[in-house]
């Protein structure tokens, strides 16, 4: 008596083969975790997570590859030509995932954004610098500054304007300060400068290993060309313009480089703080 079959296969065979792909898939997955502990600290983990996906999507396609052709023994290019007219229809009901799909190759490719990068997405709503923590085929996972973990299609990240702190390696912080009229405006822009330049998170006075990376990425060529061959640390001075005046008050902006951006509102603070206080000091009121 013969086997019963589903879709003319013989089911001792589709669960033989069902058995092959969860194999295949265990086998997969526990080899990438078991690469990633090995190989985070040794290569760090942007590396780690290329090396153990290498392996993992050559396990996969070998052994889905063998389930295939030598356990259901199917004629691929039949199969394939019968799956036509489904193929399309299962495209067109899948686009989002396939330009998901798609847009991730883009990322594996151009690099534009990496594990460990500080980004923040333009555009949407409540957007903060977040920390890239995993970079899958359709999905991007994101820790923002709050804590918070986000997952974002991978699409977004090619849709719209991505800023990626951690490539520029520095960025200008921008605060507005107000001032009465009457009160003097220099000495309040010296006591600012004087706070400034005595913060040690704010450039270019920073020492250590952060002296040490942001002088290797004024080297960078393409960085280099931006700052038009600008590369001496004295370019990141820190400044404070008047940018309006009313019959009520000066508007001063405050402008100062750092390189955390993850740790940008609470410099602000920090500076801010410390600014009031040499006022209070000195007898200057700030509304």
């Amino acid at each position: 008596m013969a086997n019963p079959t589903i879709f003319g296969i013989d089911v001792v065979v589709l669960l033989l083969f069902i058995l092959v792909v969860l194999g295949t898939v265990i086998l997969a997955r526990g080899a990438y975790s078991i690469m990633r502990r090995a190989l985070d600290l040794k290569l760090g983990k942007r590396r780690s997570k290329m090396v153990s996906n290498l392996v993992q999507y050559a396990l996969l396609t070998t052994g889905m590859g063998y389930g295939i052709l030598d356990v259901l023994e199917l004629d691929v290019t039949a199969f394939a030509a019968s799956m036509g007219l489904v193929g399309i229809a299962i495209a067109f009901s899948s686009q989002q995932l396939i330009q998901n799909f798609v847009a991730g190759l883009m990322i594996s490719v151009d690099r534009r954004v990496q594990m460990e990068d500080w980004i923040e997405i333009t555009g949407e709503p409540n957007n903060r610098p977040a920390r890239v923590v995993d970079v899958a085929l359709t999905r991007t996972q994101l820790r923002d500054v709050n804590g918070r973990m986000m997952i974002v299609p991978n699409s977004l990240l090619i849709t719209n304007r991505v800023v990626n702190y951690t490539q520029s390696g520095f960025v200008e912080v921008v605060v507005p300060f107000p001032l009465p009229t009457n009160a003097d405006r220099q000495k309040v822009i010296d006591v600012i400068k004087s706070v400034l330049e005595d913060h040690p998170k704010v450039l270019p006075n920073v020492t250590g290993a952060e002296l040490t990376a942001t002088e290797r990425e004024l080297n960078i060529p393409r960085l280099r060309r931006f700052l038009n061959d600008r590369t001496k640390m004295d370019q990141f001075m820190p400044r404070v313009w008047v940018q309006e005046v009313t019959s009520l008050r000066v508007n001063l902006s405050i402008r100062f480089w750092i390189r955390e951006v993850q740790h940008r509102e609470m410099i602000v603070s920090e500076v801010l703080s410390e600014v009031l206080d040499h006022l209070e000091r000195e007898g200057i009121e700030v509304p």
